[in-house]
Formats: C-alpha cells, structure tokens, sequence
C-alpha cells in the first residue's frame, strides 16, 4: 500500500477534532460524553459490516464477476450492513436521551456515530480486510471520500430517524432512514465499482444538495419547535 493511501487513515479524525471543536465553540457544548460515545458504538458497530462481508466471501469465496452476487455484495454486505451497524446505537441508544429532540439532534448524534465508523473501517478497507482494491477503480479517492460520503448517508439517517422523535410513526421513520441511506451508500460504492465518473460525479453533486437540504429542514424545524 502507497504513503498517500496510508495519509487516508486521518481524514476522519480530522473531520472529527474540527466537528468537535465546532460544537465547543459554536454551541458551547461542555458535556461531551454523549458525543464520546456515539463515536465508540460507530467504531464498534464496523464489527457488523466485518462480519457481513466474511459471511459473503465465505459463501462465493471472493467471486463477485456475477453482477447479480456484486450488486448484492455492494448493496447488502457492504452499504446495508453498515447503515444499520449505525442506526442501531442512534435510534435504541441515544435516540432516548432528553437531548435528543428531533431531527437536528439526530443529524449530530449520526454524523458522530458515522466519524467512529468511517475511522475504523477506512482503515480495514484499505488493508483490503474488507473488500479489494481488485474491486475498485480509483481505489485511493475511495478512501479519501469514504468518510465524507459517510457524512451524507449519516445526515439521511440521522434525520429520518430525529423525525421519529416528532411523530408517532417510529418505525416507518426508521425504516425509511434505513433505507434511504443503504440506497445511497450502495449507489456511491457501486460508482467505485464499476469505474462510471459521470455517475461518481451525479452522485457528489446530489448527495451535496440533499446533504444541505436535510440540515437545513432540522434547523427550521428546530426554530419553529422552540417557537
């Protein structure tokens, strides 16, 4: 493995020093124990994603050529497996703290969760633990945009499931946060796979407005609840 894909393994650290410093400065935020603790059951929640991807490999033993076992693979062992690794703690965990209001708490609660994951798992798929350079083209830009992608798929979960808060509908929410979050965390691994810039290009730009969009709506709502 090359200095520069090893250079990858701090991209998500960073981002969560600076996510860190922005709640103490911005917010004020003095307790952080809450904060600690969804990036520890992110990091542990990677040990669902291994064991999803040894249970595959263990079934078709590495081969993937079939698009039908690839997209499975891509879809369900690697994009599903990893989002609920993640909504579990945010939605039995934190999900019932009194800090937890609604869709804005759970945007933060799942980006911290999501910067836990993405520290563990960058590292195992760079050391192809999980997955295979093989795989993928691009292989190093996967590892430096893995954690920034995992910021989208955790603002989608996260407000999803923050709605829940709001409604009576909890499981629908939750499924919904799920869901929509495997679907495009699958869609962005699957542009790695199979080597389509336009569609790795589309999907950044989407990703970006939906991104800004969802954390805009839970401020809004936030506003209007304290009203």
């Amino acid at each position: 493995m090359t200095t520069i894909n090893y250079l990858s393994f701090a991209v998500a650290p960073l981002i969560t020093i600076v996510a860190i410093l922005y709640m103490k400065y911005k917010f004020e935020v003095k307790n952080f124990s809450n904060i600690r603790n969804a990036i520890l059951m992110g990091a542990i929640g990677v040990i669902i994603l291994l064991l999803a991807d040894y249970f595959i490999d263990l079934r078709w033993d590495g081969n993937y050529k079939n698009m039908r076992r690839m997209a499975f693979f891509v879809f369900v062992g690697i994009a599903l497996s990893s989002e609920f690794a993640m909504m579990l703690p945010l939605r039995y965990s934190l999900f019932k703290l009194n800090t937890f209001t609604g869709p804005l708490e759970g945007i933060i609660y799942s980006i911290f969760i999501g910067l836990g994951f993405s520290i563990v798992a960058t590292v195992l798929f760079a050391f192809e633990i999980i997955g295979s350079s093989e795989q993928m083209h691009n292989f190093t830009l996967f590892l430096y945009t893995y954690p920034i992608a995992n910021l989208v798929f955790s603002i989608v979960l996260g407000f999803f499931i923050g709605m829940a808060k709001l409604r009576k509908n909890e499981f629908i929410d939750t499924l919904t946060g799920l869901g929509v979050a495997t679907f495009f965390h699958g869609l962005y691994y699957f542009a790695f796979v199979t080597s389509d810039i336009r569609l790795l290009i589309f999907v950044a730009l989407g990703y970006v407005i939906i991104a800004f969009g969802l954390v805009a709506k839970s401020v809004s709502i936030k506003m209007h609840n304290q009203k």
